[in-house]
Parts: C-alpha cells; sequence; structure tokens
C-alpha cells in the first residue's frame, strides 16, 4: 500500500442553517406580548486551503466526505442560533480542484490560497420578523436552507527535482540506471 496519492475526490457539503423560532413573549403583567421567535444560525461553510505540511491527497482516498458545522436554531426572547463554524480542509500547495465534468475551479498553488468549495445555508427567520400591522401574532417561521454539497476533483501537481536533457543515444537511461534502483 502506498503512502502517496495525488488524485482523489472530494465532496464537500456545507452545513444546514437552523430554524428561526416560533415564540411569544411570556412576562408577568403584559398581556399578548407578541412575538419574540429569534433567528436560526447560519452553517459554516466549506474552504480548501493549501498547506506545505501535508504532502499528499492520502486523507481523502478512504474518508472523501468533509461537512461543515451546522447553524443552531433561534430561541425564544429574539435570541438567535449561533452560526455554525467553517471547516477548513487542508491540501498540499500545487492541488487542481475540479468539478465532475472536469472543468478547472480553482488552482491552490502557494502556500496559504484559499478557496471555497462548500456554502453553507442561510438560517431561517424567526417569528418575530413576520411581525406587521395586519399580522400581529405570526404562529410560523422559517426554516434554515441546507448547505450547499458538491463532488470535487482535487489532482496534485508535481514539479520534477531534476530534470535530465540530452542528445539520442549518450547513456541518460544507463546514467538513471546506475544511480537509481529504476530500470528505464
Amino acid at each position: 500500500m502506498s503512502g502517496f496519492v495525488d488524485e482523489a475526490q472530494l465532496n464537500a457539503r456545507g452545513g444546514d442553517g437552523g430554524a428561526g423560532a416560533v415564540s411569544t413573549r411570556r412576562e408577568a403583567h403584559v398581556p399578548q406580548g407578541g412575538p419574540d421567535g429569534g433567528d436560526g444560525g447560519d452553517g459554516g461553510d466549506v474552504w480548501l486551503v493549501a498547506d506545505h505540511n501535508v504532502a499528499s491527497l492520502l486523507a481523502f482516498r478512504d474518508h472523501p466526505h468533509r461537512r461543515a458545522e451546522s447553524g443552531t436554531h433561534g430561541m425564544g426572547k429574539r435570541r438567535h442560533g449561533r452560526s455554525g463554524a467553517d471547516l477548513e480542509v487542508r491540501v498540499p500547495p500545487g492541488t487542481v480542484v475540479s468539478d465532475t465534468e472536469g472543468e478547472v475551479l480553482a488552482d491552490l498553488a502557494h502556500h496559504g490560497d484559499r478557496w471555497q468549495a462548500a456554502r453553507g445555508g442561510t438560517g431561517g427567520r424567526g417569528n418575530a420578523r413576520f411581525l406587521s400591522n395586519r399580522r400581529r401574532a405570526p404562529s410560523f417561521a422559517e426554516q434554515g436552507e441546507a448547505g450547499e454539497e458538491r463532488w470535487l476533483n482535487l489532482e496534485l501537481k508535481l514539479m520534477a527535482d531534476v530534470a535530465l536533457v540530452g542528445f539520442p543515444n549518450v547513456g541518460k537511461s544507463t546514467l538513471i540506471s546506475r544511480i537509481s534502483a529504476a530500470r528505464p
């Protein structure tokens, strides 16, 4: 089994948005307090980040799925849900990202390059957002949006350390066979 992989597939999925809350204000001496449901939190994004400490795409061979954290639901008293944390997926510099049709989407050539692989869903609005002059006590809220999901192909561009150039039949293959275990 080899410890080096230069091609892999990745399933990136952004976190889902949290649902908005349906709640009414309930306090002593406040009859018919009105709606006070908070909004749901946004889902986290999936980012590909080039990192020179990563050498190959071996981590994606058996476990290609990466998912960001989902946002939490809204609560009463106009408390909004917490947004999901973004997920940073480390890849080696020189990684080329393409979709399933082969169209190149990103080239993470240098350490620190970032590219958004999947966007998180937007959180739903709570019932306090639907208050109007005609609708005094809305009893509904929005669900959060689902996070974006897509399959990506990752390919690692490798640069040679040494190039051997010469005319035909001058001993290039002989030199390689003498100094290494290769049999050209």
